[in-house]
């Protein structure tokens, strides 16, 4: 009996021994949580991500693992269930940080029609509410913390304009400090600009139509917040006093940019602003005697917005002298794109057609030497390319410059298709899988065969019109009439873009009607068959197109706020 007691003492040491010896149980850390998290959702287990969170320990939770779950929902659209996790973060006691609202405001900010996501805007400007009183917090208990930052607002200010909410923006702006950290910054002035100069798209995307003198009040808002933002004394912040310290204010070649594209929505006195800003932060001169260096290097995008400022200001010659210019720079050449090239397309069209179809055509020859000798699909020219080129030949009544482009748009070769080719019997070619530089060819398209039917009859050569009317009769079926085989006619598409199509198919019918009617006379220039054979392809147009257009329900009219 003492024997068995003794051994039961021993067995007791062992085994608190054996205890002793024992790691402590390892708590899981916030960072490997939230590593998990982004692997779920990785893998498209979202829902299973927000189970995990909420299921972990208290300890492995802190704010920033909760953002980690938010942005995730957000990157996914799932924007109702990053707003519950947002209120049960709250809920669960771990206060948002400013980072918290920079997450929110990011991911709603990818919202474009608003009009479908009413509850989603509602939520948005409860979070502006809840920001600022963290902002009214954090400087009653820290009046220095880095945390104290108008950012966030940049995205908030973005969602606003989305959902064309003009004066909303303003209130935002004018709630901002003068002083301090809570200042509206560049990232608030880019915002604003941006938004501004984006309103009249999101009116026409509500059905709104903007009164007459929007554009003006626009740009003349934009002034007012470019002279505030650039005024003698105006702060700078860390993140942009690294540049020239000549720079005024806070402006940025990200604020520039955005400034110029409202600008030039504006009148003569917003426009010199804008080529001003292009000057100084650019190095654009209207001066082509004068060598400015600009505090930024020249970009895709500030290149995209001065070249169409010159367009909207009417200032077609000063549009071609910047193009050139960046052309000739072994620096810049490289930032050219296609709405680069469209913008001088425009503005040659303006400028006195001599020589216009010829010198359309080498833009677009030179576009394509650009991409063959691998410059980027950037520099490809797309149908809206083409059809800029073939609108400027039917203004110049340049036939040989309009069916060359045709031929490079399309691969159908109109020069097989001449009266000379017909008489010597010439198979039409089609070189359809023909690639250039792994260059794909657009197929032909109503806008771009009215125009090649209007720069025939322009010409008054029946020749041309002959070879034009055979190159319609042989695409037709599969471009014009809906129904046939590999049809992209009319009923192809909604909204803007059947009714572009119906205002072309209009147009080419009109065309052709002209053309019959300079050639119906002359009947001894071609056969019998192309007689009846183009007879008949006007009437079907003229049935099918050739009509008074249906009404229209007009749209609404909005007043502009004024800001004060």
């Amino acid at each position: 009996m003492a024997l068995q007691k003794d051994n039961a003492k021993k067995d007791a040491k062992g085994k608190q021994k054996d205890t002793s010896t024992d790691s402590p149980t390892k708590l899981l850390d916030p960072y490997i949580l939230a590593k998990r998290v982004r692997q779920l959702c990785a893998d498209n287990k979202i829902d299973d991500a927000v189970t995990m969170l909420k299921n972990a320990p208290r300890d492995a939770m802190n704010t920033p693992v909760w953002n980690t779950m938010i942005w995730e929902a957000l990157k996914v659209q799932r924007y109702q269930l990053a707003q519950s996790l947002y209120v049960d973060m709250k809920r669960r006691g771990f206060s948002p940080t400013t980072r918290t609202y920079q997450t929110l405001f990011s991911g709603l900010s990818r919202i474009e029609r608003w009009n479908t996501f009413p509850k989603q805007l509602a939520n948005a400007r409860s979070l502006y509410d809840d920001f600022q009183r963290h902002i009214t917090s954090l400087k009653a208990h820290d009046a220095y913390s880095p945390d104290i930052t108008s950012t966030p607002l940049a995205g908030y200010i973005k969602i606003l304009g989305n959902a064309g909410e003009y004066q909303e923006i303003f209130d935002v702006f004018y709630s901002l400090d003068q002083d301090g950290t809570y200042i509206a910054n560049e990232f608030i002035y880019t915002a604003i600009f941006q938004a501004l100069a984006d309103m009249r798209q999101v009116l026409n995307g509500k059905g709104i139509t903007a009164p007459s003198q929007w554009d003006a009040k626009v740009a003349s808002d934009v002034r007012m917040l470019w002279n505030q933002m650039t005024k003698p004394g105006a702060s700078q912040t860390k993140t942009n006093a690294k540049f020239l310290s000549s720079r005024p204010g806070p402006a940025d070649q990200f604020a520039a940019t955005a400034a110029i594209s409202a600008l030039s929505q504006g009148e003569d006195v917003d426009h010199e602003l804008a080529f001003k800003i292009a000057r100084d932060f650019f190095g654009l001169s209207k001066d082509e005697m004068s060598i400015v260096k600009g505090y930024y290097p020249l970009t895709r995008q500030s290149l995209g917005a001065i070249l169409k400022l010159c367009n909207d200001a009417k200032q077609h010659s000063t549009c071609m002298h910047f193009f050139q210019l960046v052309k000739r720079s072994n620096k810049f050449q490289d930032i050219l794109d296609r709405p680069h090239v469209e913008e001088v397309l425009k503005s040659r069209y303006h400028l006195p057609s001599g020589g216009l179809g010829l010198a359309s055509l080498q833009l677009l020859e030179w576009m394509l030497q650009r991409e063959k000798a691998g410059h980027g699909p950037q520099i490809r020219p797309a149908a809206s390319t083409y059809n800029l080129v073939l609108t400027a030949c039917w203004k110049a009544a340049d036939w040989p410059s309009a069916v060359t482009a045709f031929d490079l748009m399309t691969g159908y070769q109109a020069e097989d298709l001449s009266d000379e080719a017909v008489a010597n019997g010439v198979v039409p070619r089609h070189d359809r899988f023909r690639r250039e530089g792994n260059r794909d060819l657009v197929p032909p398209s109503l806008e771009a065969l009215s125009s090649l039917a209007r720069t025939a009859n322009t010409t008054r050569q029946r020749s041309n019109i002959r070879a034009c009317l055979r190159l319609i009769d042989r695409i037709e079926p599969e471009v014009i009439f809906p129904g046939s085989p590999r049809a992209t006619g009319v009923n192809a598409g909604s909204g803007k873009t059947a009714k572009n199509k119906v205002f072309f198919a209009t147009k080419l019918a009109q065309a052709v009607n002209e053309g019959w009617d300079l050639i119906k006379g002359y009947a001894d220039e071609f056969s019998r068959e192309e007689f009846l054979k183009w007879r008949s392809l006007k009437d079907r147009l003229n049935k099918s197109f050739n009509k008074k257009p249906a009404g229209y329900a007009p749209t609404k009219l909005i007043k502009i706020p004024d800001v004060v």
